[in-house]
């Protein structure tokens, strides 16, 4: 009974890992100052809208700030096209209530996930000792193989048609229609979806180098703890 509550623990704890190391994921290029600013001298963000690099530098800022709950609101005005103008209008904002709402809930649950995984790991070498670490190595390899179909699958819609994945993603996490903006608004020329392809390759590059050393390091355990297994039960032979 105890191996099973532990294999459960360790299943359960390393999809809930695996979790948090997607959104930890995402967070690296989301919030990532550098990312912005690369992708901005790629698509020369500046002139489409019209807007020096320090205000628009200004503008991200209080964006991503917003995003992450530090502002409360985005009024901000800036020289657009040689006058001052509000940067977002009303659609906009509104918009970004949702994003913001999505961010917020997804940060709760990496955290939640991180906690929750720490606790089951910890009850299962509770219940089963260091031989806990090889189930939990060994479910790690497992529930692995079952997020790699998913983040393939992911992967490769995303490859062949980011217009329809992009929009796949918006029908499912949103419950409006504000996402279809304008061409024309700030927002959208800040981040266009060239921007958010970019974007997503990063994260699934970095969420699979991840992936691929966690796993390696599995393999890892499983193979130094068979190791050791085989080293106990030849000194427990008796000798002829």
């Amino acid at each position: 009974m105890r191996r099973i509550v532990a294999s459960f623990c360790t299943a359960i704890g390393s999809a809930l890992l695996i979790i948090a190391l997607l959104i930890m994921s995402i967070e690296m290029f989301a919030f990532n100052q550098g990312f912005f600013k690369s992708e901005y001298e790629k698509l020369d963000t500046a002139d489409r809208i019209g807007m020096s690099e320090e205000d628009l530098t200004a503008v991200t800022e209080k964006l991503l700030g917003y995003t992450a709950g530090e502002e409360d609101s985005l009024d901000m005005q800036a020289e657009i096209n040689g006058g001052m103008k509000e940067v977002f209008g009303q659609r906009e904002k509104d918009h970004m209530v949702d994003v913001r709402a999505l961010y917020l809930g997804a940060r709760d649950v990496r955290t939640i996930s991180l906690a929750g995984a720490a606790v089951l790991f910890v009850l299962a070498f509770i219940l089963r000792g260091k031989k806990a670490l090889l189930s939990l190595c060994r479910s790690f390899l497992y529930v692995s193989g079952v997020f790699l179909i998913v983040v393939a699958a992911v992967g490769l819609y995303a490859a062949v048609d980011f217009s329809a994945f992009w929009t796949s993603f918006h029908h499912v996490f949103f419950t409006n229609d504000l996402w279809l903006l304008s061409p024309t608004d700030v927002l959208i020329m800040m981040v266009p979806e060239q921007f958010f392809s970019d974007l997503v390759a990063r994260i699934i590059i970095r969420f699979v180098s991840l992936f691929i050393t966690l796993n390696i390091a599995a393999v890892l355990g499983v193979y130094l703890y068979k190791k050791r297994q085989r080293r106990a039960d030849v000194k427990e032979v008796p000798a002829s």
